[in-house]
């Protein structure tokens, strides 16, 4: 009973196929072969697809690390040049700073970005502790830091005007620190979109610490 029950459908389709004329038979090879060319053609497009977005994506990479290699050094040059002697970034936070600093961060890097003609297409702000005071006390029991933190979302920008407003906030000498650049290529006439975190730094509360 199995077996026949088994060779029942494959011999009613043998005796369908043997029925059709032989013309018939011709366009069902054909329409067969026309459904096998379209699903390799989708799975070669699928393929392709995935290649070719792939290149696209590395070679942004790629731009966007030649633009740091080419103007990189140039921004580190400057920033050398500029430098006071053995200033650095923790001088800028002294006590008196610390215990009221007046740096409003937004309306700092706004106003930098655009007298170089930067356009920012949002501000994110956020704040944490950091525990005791890290500018030059020994003593880990000091009073609490607060970590004001700015992120600048630049979607579309030259990266010499990019650099150049940089560099005016490291110049500006205003009790503020870039603290993360994170950066890639969106065309390829040196246009990149970047996120940029800068902090400035103060006491908390008394009831904090």
């Amino acid at each position: 009973m199995e077996p026949n029950a088994q060779s029942g459908p494959k011999s009613r389709l043998k005796e369908q196929l043997d029925n059709l004329t032989e013309r018939e038979q011709m366009l069902l090879k054909v329409m067969l072969g026309v459904f096998a060319l379209l699903a390799l053609s989708v799975v070669i497009f699928l393929a392709q697809q995935a290649t070719v977005e792939l290149e696209e994506r590395t070679a942004r990479y790629q731009t966007a690390l030649d633009l740091i290699a080419t103007e990189g050094p140039s921004f580190v040059e400057q920033e050398v040049d500029d430098d006071d002697g053995d200033f650095t970034h923790a001088d800028l936070f002294t006590d008196e700073v610390l215990q009221d600093n007046p740096v409003q961060l937004r309306g700092e890097v706004a106003a930098h970005a655009e007298a170089v003609g930067v356009s920012v297409s949002s501000y994110d702000t956020d704040e944490q502790p950091l525990g005791g005071n890290g500018f030059g006390d020994d003593d880990n029991g000091g009073p609490l830091v607060i970590e004001r933190q700015l992120q600048i979302d630049v979607r579309n920008a030259e990266m010499d005007r990019l650099v150049e407003m940089l560099h005016r906030i490291e110049e500006s000498r205003d009790p503020m620190v870039i603290t993360r650049i994170d950066m890639r290529s969106v065309r390829d006439d040196g246009h990149v979109r970047a996120l940029v975190s800068v902090a400035t730094y103060e006491y908390g509360d008394d009831e904090e610490s």
